[in-house]
């Protein structure tokens, strides 16, 4: 529905109508408001972003254009944990029983010959 030249969209209770969003630049102002700034709380994952924004606006690509966003955020795909691979965990070791009870060896490979056949 259009109120004062703004077009809106109905949404289930209890939520307000918010106001559409047309293509262009503005979208990537809100997206930036809402994942960037400091004062929104900077930097949060995928869906509390993605309901602030849909509390707020409506455009009919928000949930992939909010994803996209984020895939392309530096600073989360820094230090968001999730996207890092989990470090390996360790395993004790008993310490041997005696001399050459224990033998261990590191492999690398495969080694590629240098220009001159050598490896």
């Amino acid at each position: 529905f259009s109120e004062d030249g703004i077009l809106f969209r109905k949404q289930q209770l209890p939520l307000a109508p918010v106001p559409y969003v047309p293509a262009g630049q503005i979208r990537a102002d809100i997206l930036k408001i809402y994942h960037d700034t400091p004062a929104n709380g900077a930097h949060f994952g995928r869906d509390k972003t993605t309901r602030k924004i849909q509390e707020r606006y409506y455009w009919p690509t928000m949930i992939a254009d909010i994803r996209n966003n984020l895939n392309s955020c530096l600073p989360c795909a820094q230090n968001n944990y999730r996207r890092q691979k989990l470090p390996g965990k360790l395993k004790p070791i008993p310490p041997p029983e005696g001399i050459w009870k224990l033998l261990s060896m590191d492999f690398h490979g495969p080694i590629t010959p240098t220009s001159k056949k050598r490896k």
